[in-house]
């Protein structure tokens, strides 16, 4: 059985940013970190948004500085996250979070046209495989 009273104490003390709020629930018989970011809503600026971040908690028995590391991380990923959201070059996002079932919305992707993954580093364009 795995305690979490030293990532417990971590959660009740951690900072980050100002609009940012830790917490810990227990769902479905799992521990999960839930990262709370109130801001402006991509798709309307205007409005203010608040957004919950799920991350599951590694059945482990970390020492303080393990855990504050996955905190640190768990912020990272948040940060990626957001990041792909807002950053666009002409209205285009490049970087947008795959929302979709299965996805990992922490992992950055690039879209890129499918001639881009065909093209060798000669420049020539190779066959597609698929």
């Amino acid at each position: 059985m795995f305690t979490y009273e030293v990532l417990r104490d971590l959660v009740v003390k951690v900072h980050c940013k100002p609009s940012w709020l830790f917490r810990l629930v227990e769902e479905e018989e799992a521990l999960r970190l839930v990262i709370t970011v109130t801001g402006p809503d991509v798709t309307d600026p205007d409005n203010d948004i608040s957004i919950r971040h799920y991350f599951p908690v590694p059945q482990a028995s970390y020492n303080e500085k393990t855990w504050r590391r996955w905190l640190f991380e768990q912020c990272r990923n948040v940060e990626n996250h957001e990041l792909g959201e807002w950053f666009n070059i002409d209205a285009e996002r490049p970087f947008a979070p795959l929302h979709g079932p299965g996805e990992d919305p922490y992992t950055v992707h690039e879209f890129r046209d499918d001639v881009d993954r065909q093209t060798v580093q000669d420049g020539s364009i190779r066959e597609a495989s698929y």
